[in-house]
């Protein structure tokens, strides 16, 4: 019950995402959201035309606060596009 409305919670107030590639911050796409019993995925989906070495992302709240950061160094081409996860997981103790 509780697990439900944080989580519900949490993807309501994720409404930005930005990733670094190649030393450029630019503005992602908030894709699918998948929910489980204890956590929640948020995924970007980068284009297809952007290319290069991407070293970070982060999710941003409503009143544009960092809420994640997660660094990588995952290679992407124009191949095809490139989707970045964030897992948040509810742990009771």
């Amino acid at each position: 019950m509780l697990n439900d409305r944080l989580l519900q919670y949490t993807q309501s107030i994720v409404k930005r995402a930005t990733y670094t590639i190649n030393g450029v911050t630019k503005e992602g796409t908030i894709g699918q959201v998948v929910k489980a019993a204890d956590s929640i995925t948020i995924y970007i989906y980068i284009d297809d035309e952007t290319q290069g070495t991407i070293t970070n992302a982060k999710l941003y709240d409503v009143n544009n606060e960092l809420l994640e950061s997660k660094d990588y160094n995952t290679k992407k081409d124009s191949l095809a596009a490139a989707t970045l996860g964030f897992q948040i997981t509810i742990k009771k103790e």
